[in-house]
C-alpha cells in the first residue's frame, strides 16, 4: 500500500510539472508579460500554440518510438525545469517561442509515460482514490502557480522571476520523486480494476475525434481566462483569483470521480464533462459578471482532468495491458485542437476586441464532441 501511495504521488507530481507548470504557468503569467515584457495578445497566443505544437510533436514521437520509461521520465523532468527556468532568463520573443515548443515536447513525454507509469504500479483492486490522486496533479500545479502569482505580484514580482521560481520548483520536484521512478511495474497492472467497466463502450475513432474537439474547446478559456475576467471585471488583482479557482475545481471533481457509478460508463461521463464545459463557456459569454465568471470557471475547470482520466480509462479498456501507444495517439489529437484554439482565439479577440467569438466557437466544438461520446459499438448497443 505504501508503494502504491508513493507511485500515485509520483504520478501527481509528474502531471503537476508537465501540465500545471510546464503547460499552464503561461495562463496566470500572460497578463504580467503583457505589462512588464510588452507581450502582445497575438504573441501570447503564439506562445500557447507553439507549446501545443511541441506537445503534438512529443506525442507523435512517443507513438513512433518505444522509449525506456524510467530514463524518459527522469530526463524529461529535468529538461522541463530547465526550459521553464529559461523563460525567465531571456526577454526575447523568438527564444520564448523556442523554449515553449521544447517544453511542449517534454510535457507530452511526461504526460504519456507518467500516466502509464502510475497506472502500471497501482493495484487493480486498490483504493479508488489513488487513481484519481494521480490526475489531480494538473490542478495542484495550477493552484500553486495561480496562488504564487496572485500573492507575490502585488509585492512587485515580475513575470521573469515567476518563471524562474517555477523552474526551480520543477527541478526540486524531480529530485523528490527520483527514487520512486525506479519502482518496478505491478505484476497485476494489466487487470482492469473491479469498479470499472470491463469492456470499451465505443470505437477508437470516435474517442480520438471527440478528444481532439475537446482539446480545442477547453483550451481557449484555459489559456485566456484571466484576460477574459480582466476584460469584464475592472477590479485590481481580481483576475489572478480565477486561475486558482480553476485548479481547485479540477482537484475537487477529480477526487470525487472514483465514486461515480460504473454503470454510467466512461463515454457517458465524458459527455457530462462536455456539457459542464459548454455551460461554463456560455456563462462566461452571456453572464460576464463576478458570479457568472466564477461559476463558469468552476464548471470549466472542474472538468479539465476528469476528461483526461476518463479518456485514459477508456484507452486502457481498448488496448491492454499496455495502452501507451494509444495514449500517445489520443494526446496527439488533443494537442491538434490545442494548437488551433489559442491562435484562432487571439486573432478573433484582437480583431473584435472581445472573447465572445472564441468562446462561442469553443462551445460549438464541445457540442460536436458531446455527440461523438454517444457513438457506441454494436455490441454495447445490444446490451443496453
Amino acid at each position: 500500500m505504501r508503494r502504491d501511495l508513493q507511485s500515485a504521488f509520483a504520478g501527481l507530481a509528474i502531471l503537476g510539472v508537465a501540465l500545471g507548470i510546464g503547460r499552464f504557468a503561461l495562463t496566470p503569467l500572460l497578463p504580467l508579460m503583457q505589462v512588464d515584457a510588452g507581450l502582445s495578445l497575438l504573441a501570447g497566443g503564439w506562445l500557447a500554440s507553439m507549446n501545443n505544437l511541441g506537445y503534438l510533436v512529443g506525442a507523435m514521437l512517443c507513438t513512433a518510438l518505444a522509449l525506456p520509461q524510467r530514463n524518459t521520465l527522469r530526463t524529461a523532468l529535468v529538461l522541463s525545469g530547465l526550459l521553464t527556468l529559461g523563460m525567465g532568463l531571456t526577454g526575447s520573443t523568438p527564444a520564448w517561442l523556442t523554449l515553449r515548443f521544447l517544453s511542449g515536447v517534454v510535457s507530452a513525454a511526461l504526460v504519456i509515460h507518467g500516466i502509464a507509469f502510475a497506472l502500471a504500479r497501482l493495484q487493480p483492486d486498490g483504493p479508488r482514490v489513488l487513481e484519481a490522486l494521480v490526475f489531480t496533479g494538473t490542478g495542484v500545479g495550477i493552484v500553486f502557480c495561480g496562488l504564487l502569482v496572485g500573492i507575490l505580484h502585488p509585492f512587485g514580482m515580475a513575470s521573469a522571476e515567476a518563471w524562474e521560481g517555477f523552474g526551480v520548483t520543477s527541478l526540486l520536484t524531480a529530485a523528490v520523486i527520483w527514487r520512486v521512478l525506479g519502482f518496478p511495474a505491478n505484476s497485476h497492472a494489466s487487470s482492469v480494476p473491479n469498479h470499472l467497466p470491463q469492456a470499451p463502450s465505443g470505437p477508437v475513432w470516435s474517442l480520438l475525434l471527440a478528444y481532439g474537439l475537446i482539446g480545442f474547446g477547453y483550451v481557449i478559456p484555459a489559456v485566456f481566462l484571466p484576460l477574459i475576467a480582466q476584460q469584464h471585471l475592472h477590479i485590481p488583482g481580481l483576475r489572478e483569483v480565477f486561475w486558482p479557482i480553476y485548479g481547485l475545481a479540477t482537484i475537487a471533481v477529480t477526487l470525487v470521480l472514483p465514486w461515480l457509478p460504473a454503470r454510467i460508463g466512461n463515454r457517458s461521463a465524458l459527455g457530462l464533462c462536455c456539457t459542464s464545459i459548454i455551460l461554463g463557456e456560455l456563462l462566461c459569454l452571456f453572464w460576464p459578471t463576478l458570479p457568472g465568471l466564477t461559476l463558469g470557471t468552476v464548471l470549466i475547470g472542474g472538468m479539465t482532468m476528469p476528461i483526461v482520466l476518463l479518456v485514459m480509462r477508456e484507452a486502457r479498456l481498448l488496448v491492454h495491458p499496455d495502452p501507451t501507444r494509444l495514449i500517445a495517439g489520443l494526446t496527439a489529437f488533443f494537442s491538434i485542437g490545442q494548437i488551433v484554439g489559442p491562435l484562432l482565439a487571439a486573432w478573433l479577440a484582437g480583431r473584435y476586441h472581445s472573447f465572445a467569438a472564441p468562446l462561442a466557437l469553443a462551445a460549438a466544438a464541445l457540442v460536436l464532441a458531446l455527440g461523438l461520446t454517444r457513438v457506441r459499438n454494436h455490441a454495447a448497443r445490444c446490451t443496453t
